[in-house]
């Protein structure tokens, strides 16, 4: 063989192994992917996993389109697709832990020097999961979004309001009725009157938008609120090592900026609202104070309606280290 069909030969093998070794896996999103949380939790995940790699590692998105965000659990976990980008609540027909975790102030630190982020893993490889993070979406959790302002108190009453489980002690001690809706159907049930507002993060109203079929936004915001990124047990397994603590150290480091980007990206939203004719509508004091701790037991009991063993124990280790009221 000649120099020339060598050099051909060993560059055919050298792409050959280098294709052998790149790791290419699938995620699921429950949010559209220019979400804002797709964009800045999911997006950020494979961006920092792809440079940390080298590119070795790849991940495809995939929106709610594929499958819809009440349905995700269940193919990730078969590993029909390898990773998923969720929010507990969106799953509380299978097991109330990631939806409980919304009852716990936001620390990412200290979720995991209390064990609470072990203990949250260990409960999802049996549902055959591994859990790679728990992003925050910022210091703060909640709001509504409303077609009319508040005038009286308690300030939803009347009101039929979109949420999904998390929100459905909130919006009932304060006189609304929840309903259970994805946010792709928000825009089209506001635009009908088929509901009077939208519980939501304090992210992505606009990109929704919202503010079209909108005019209000409600403060003061209240409680917490996580997302999670799974991986298919087995797949996970089937990785090196290498491969394995790198998802893992990226995920804790995403942990650790999410909630200043998200805050941040929430206060320009707001005044992006603003400039496009939304208004801020205060809840009456007594209503106000009450917010933390309706969406707090709320959750709390979500979870253990749902799971009662496993969220009492996550519910005993937040209260030892003062992590929840």
């Amino acid at each position: 063989m000649n120099r020339s069909l060598q050099a051909i030969a060993l560059s055919a093998l050298t792409l050959t192994a280098s294709q052998a070794i790149a790791t290419e896996l699938r995620m699921l999103s429950s949010y559209d992917q220019t979400a804002v949380y797709t964009q800045e939790v999911a997006q950020r995940y494979i961006d920092k996993v792809q440079n940390a790699s080298g590119d070795e590692i790849s991940i495809s998105l995939n929106g709610p389109g594929v499958v819809p965000p009440f349905e995700q659990m269940q193919p990730v976990s078969a590993g029909v697709f390898d990773l998923l980008y969720t929010h507990g609540a969106y799953h509380t027909n299978t097991t109330g832990v990631g939806a409980a975790m919304d009852a716990v102030f936001v620390d990412p630190a200290k979720t995991r020097e209390s064990g609470l982020w072990d203990f949250i893993d260990e409960h999802y490889n049996g549902q055959g999961l591994k859990l790679l993070a728990i992003p925050p979406l910022g210091s703060s959790g909640f709001q509504y979004v409303l077609e009319e302002p508040i005038t009286g108190t308690p300030g939803l009453e009347g009101r039929r309001l979109r949420g999904s489980p998390t929100y459905t002690n909130v919006t009932q001690g304060l006189g609304g009725t929840p309903v259970l809706m994805s946010s792709g159907d928000v825009y089209s049930a506001l635009d009908r009157g088929v509901i009077d507002g939208a519980a939501w993060g304090l992210n992505g109203v606009e990109d929704l938008g919202w503010h079209e079929v909108a005019g209000y936004f409600t403060k003061p915001t209240f409680g917490q609120t996580y997302t999670y990124l799974f991986m298919n047990l087995a797949a996970f397994e089937a990785l090196g090592e290498d491969e394995q603590a790198l998802l893992l150290e990226q995920g804790r480091a995403l942990e650790t900026e999410t909630a200043a980007i998200l805050d941040e990206l929430a206060k320009e939203e707001w005044q992006s609202l603003k400039d496009k004719g939304m208004q801020e509508t205060h809840f009456e004091p007594t209503d106000a104070e009450q917010l933390d701790a309706l969406v707090t037991e709320g959750i709390w009991q979500l979870g253990v309606d749902k799971s009662p063993e496993a969220v009492k124990t996550m519910r005993e280790i937040a209260q030892q280290h003062d992590m929840t009221p």
